[in-house]
Parts: C-alpha cells; structure tokens; sequence
C-alpha cells in the first residue's frame, strides 16, 4: 500500500466485505458503510475514556469488540500500565489489527481472545475495573448485547466498584433500558455521531436511585425515634401501618416529617398539616414541590450488607490481607470499655477539631442514656505497654435489624497498622452473632465534601459498600376545606 493514500478491500465471512483505506500512514476499515476501526473510532474511544471520574485509574480493561485494534494505542496512552483483556470473534479483523494498530503497542499487557462474547464471557473468572463494550451487525448494536445471560455475565465480571461504558450509536432507547436490567445507568454523552453510555453496579450513590432490599432508615426504628425524639408536648410520634413520622405542633399547624419509601397518609386532621417527606427513591413526586438545595443537605451514605458468615470475601484484598494479619497477630487486643475511657482515647488522636470531637461525644452520652443496651464501645490495646491505640463506637437498632457507625478512631502511632480493620471485623462478628443485616458506615465523602472525609471513605470502601444517596426531600400542605387557613396560604 501506498504511504499516502490507498484503497483496498478484503472479505470476511463474519463481517461481509470490508474496505480498507490507507490515508497518511493511517488505516480505517469500513464495514456495511460505517467504520470499524480508524481515527473516527479512536475519536469515540477518547471519549468513552473521557466520561470516568477524574482520579480513576483501572487496573483490568475488559475490551468487547476489538475489531481492527484501532482503540489499544488510546487506551494505553491513557492507561499505560493497564491490563487489556480483548474479545473479537471475526479472525480476519484479529489480523488487521496485528498488522496495523497493534504493531507499535506494548502487547505484553494485552490479550486476546477469539470467541464469541456468549460463549466466552462465562469462561473468563477475573474482575475488571473497567469494561468497554463496541459491538455491532452493521449498522446496528449486536442483539446478543440485549440478552439477559450476557448482561448477567457482565455484571459478574464487572468489579463493584468498576464501570461499563458501552457504544449504543443511535439505539440508546432501545438498549439502554435492557441494561438497566442489571446495572444502573449513570450517564450518557455524544460522541462525534455516536451515544455512549456510564453504566454501574446499583448501589454506587446514584441521586434517587434507591435502598438494598429490606432496608429501612433508621427513622423508622423505634429505639432511635424514642432517643431522638422523647414524649413531650412538642413532639409526638405517628405510627400508621408500619410507617413511622414526627409531629411538631406550631399553632394550628402541625409539622410532620416522614423518612419512608411510601407516601405519608395525606387525610385531613382538625390542624393544617405540613408534611415534609424524605422517599428513598424516584425524582418526580406528583402533588409534591421539591425543598430548594439551600435548605436540604444530601449526603452519601455507605452500608453493608452482611449475608453470610463469609462476609469478608467481598472486602477488597487490601481489607482481607489485614484482616487475616489482625487475626494472627498477639501485639493488639479489643476490649468493651465506659464512655469515659473512649472519650479519653478519642481525644488524645486530636483528630477532627475539638468542637466536632466533644459534639460526637455528646450524641453518645445521649444515646447511653437513652438505651445503653445497644451502644457498643471496642478500644484496641497494645499489649506490650496497655495503650489505646484504636476504638469504634456503634449503635444497635435491632427492630431494623441495623447497626450504626457513630464514631470511630486510630492513634498516629497505630496508622500503618492493621487494627482499624480488625475493629470493623470485630464488628461484623457480633452483627452475625445478633442476626443484624444491614451495617450503617455513615456518611461517605463526594465531590464538594470537606477534603478530611477523603482518606476515611476511602477505608470505608473497602468494605464492599452500598452507597445510598436519598433524592431531594419534597413538601406539601394537607388541611380541611372547613378551617380558616392562614393568609400567608390564601390566594389573591
């Protein structure tokens, strides 16, 4: 072929007739009219690469549809150290790839593999941080990409942390929502005349996007509603079909807040009644108006599911390397202590600043005193010389079958150690022993949050959390026709 320009064509029995076209050293392969592989499709591939989250750096690319290998070389350069596992299924498209784009690659950390996707996906037994997926019949997105068992396989080799990115070219309303099927749809972005689409596990903090089954906020167990909430003649909690709210009364107003996946009962009362409603899912609420961002946070909260007396074989191999190295070790010890020997070990760490210390405190002291039975206070001793080096504070809300993160510490001389994992898997122990589902880690950090979360979330993470993140809390104004409403509620 001609360096500068050249035509040529070739014949597949997978992939009909292709063209091959030759411009200024660079080679594009077209198929059925559209391009396989060239600049135009390392364009897409660039922005494929584009919609991850600044800082992510997988480890393991699982590639599905390599054709020509035109997307390697870009991918390398963003990742260069990366693993690239590749599947194509068309032996001819294999070859141009070794033959043009794959040449000037580090072949050394790429693998492929000849096979179809449905045959081969259940054979492959690793993980992957990240899966490309750009496979067609032509002009349209492969149907196997739509079957149920395939995208069940993807979700299996799809780390939970990790992320699919997958070409739907113009088909995105026809097979965007079979995906969803099992994993979440984050975002979608055009590329030169392609969509692509962010797809994740559900469970990765997506506004909205909802609880693990069987999970309740913990407003909703009465242990914490009779702490937070004593019977006064301000306050009264409501109970109605399993479902419980507070009422404050103002005047001849009541305020009432529900934290619940259903509605609050919206009868009329001999009061007007102003609800305020937290669901756990959903982003349009009809007869609702959203609370403005201003006045409602919206935090991202972690929580883990624990299913089996293995829990820990979902931990990140870090989390299970220190587990494993606590367990055998004779240097630490984990013992109950009062709250004035935690609040003292917590206080010497001089981590966070004092008045966030002392108020993280002050709620334990009020939930001791409320129901001390289901407050757990563990502080990790160095036995050679009995000093606390570690300590983690949690809450029980059995009727929820939940326990909550409250506070939780590790002293400078102890950070390189592996005690904190060893608190969380003395934690897990006696969850499983009491038959709690659900561990509350607490709030984790995101975008915008003060940058002190950053290194504790990402501890946190390690233990294979469901990231919850609520949608915006709604209002509404509930009264009967027959009372006099106030004027700042008539019109005109």
């Amino acid at each position: 072929m001609s360096w500068f320009y050249e035509r040529d064509s070739m014949d597949s029995p997978l992939n009909g007739r292709l063209k091959l076209i030759k411009w200024f050293g660079k080679t594009a392969v077209v198929g059925d009219g559209v391009f396989q592989s060239g600049r135009y499709m390392q364009n897409v591939f660039r922005g494929m690469l584009k919609m991850l989250p600044r800082g992510t750096t997988p480890k393991k690319i699982l590639l599905l549809g390599l054709g020509a290998g035109g997307c390697i070389p870009v991918i390398q350069r963003r990742f260069p150290r990366i693993h690239i596992v590749a599947l194509e299924y068309d032996d001819v498209m294999i070859s141009l790839a070794k033959e043009t784009y794959l040449r000037t690659v580090n072949t050394h950390r790429l693998e492929i593999i000849r096979g179809d996707i449905q045959e081969t996906l259940p054979r492959l037994q690793m993980e992957f941080d990240l899966i490309l997926v750009d496979v067609f019949c032509g002009r349209h997105v492969a149907p196997v990409l739509t079957q149920p068992d395939v995208l069940q396989e993807i979700s299996r080799l799809l780390s939970w942390q990790g992320f699919l990115i997958v070409n739907v070219f113009s088909e995105f309303s026809r097979v965007s929502p079979e995906i969803e099927r099992c994993l979440s749809f984050h975002k979608v972005k055009r590329v030169e005349y392609n969509n692509v689409c962010l797809y994740r596990h559900y469970g990765m903090g997506k506004l909205g996007e909802g609880v693990p089954k069987g999970f309740q906020d913990r407003e909703q167990s009465r242990t914490y509603v009779r702490a937070a909430y004593p019977a006064s003649d301000r306050y009264e909690v409501v109970e109605k079909d399993g479902r419980i709210g507070i009422r404050k009364y103002w005047g001849p107003i009541s305020i009432e807040r529900y934290t619940q996946e259903r509605e609050p009962d919206l009868r009329p009362t001999d009061r007007i009644r102003l609800l305020i409603w937290q669901p756990y899912k959903g982003n349009q609420f009809h007869g609702w108006w959203k609370i403005p961002r201003v006045f409602a946070l919206n935090f991202n909260r972690g929580v883990a599911i624990l299913e089996n007396v293995n829990y820990w074989k979902h931990w990140s191999h870090h989390a299970r390397r220190h587990r494993e190295k606590f367990l055998k070790s004779t240097e630490y010890e984990i013992k109950d202590v009062d709250i004035e020997t935690f609040a003292s070990a917590y206080h010497e760490t001089k981590f966070l600043d004092p008045l966030t210390r002392f108020s993280f405190i002050r709620v334990l002291r009020y939930h001791l005193k409320s129901h001390p039975q289901d407050v757990h206070l563990r502080v990790v001793y160095r036995v050679s010389d009995g000093k606390p080096v570690a300590g983690l504070a949690t809450t029980d809300y059995l009727d929820i079958s939940q326990s909550n993160h409250i506070i939780a510490f590790i002293h400078p001389t102890a950070q390189q150690t592996s005690v904190g994992v060893g608190l969380i898997d003395d934690w897990y122990t006696r969850c499983l022993s009491l038959g709690v589902t659900y561990l509350h880690f607490g709030i984790l950090h995101r975008p915008g949050d003060p940058r002190s979360w950053k290194g504790y979330t990402q501890f946190k993470r390690q233990f294979h959390l469901y990231e919850i993140m609520y949608p915006h809390p709604v209002w509404r104004i509930v009264w009967r026709r027959t009372i006099r409403s106030p004027s700042f509620l008539r019109r005109g």
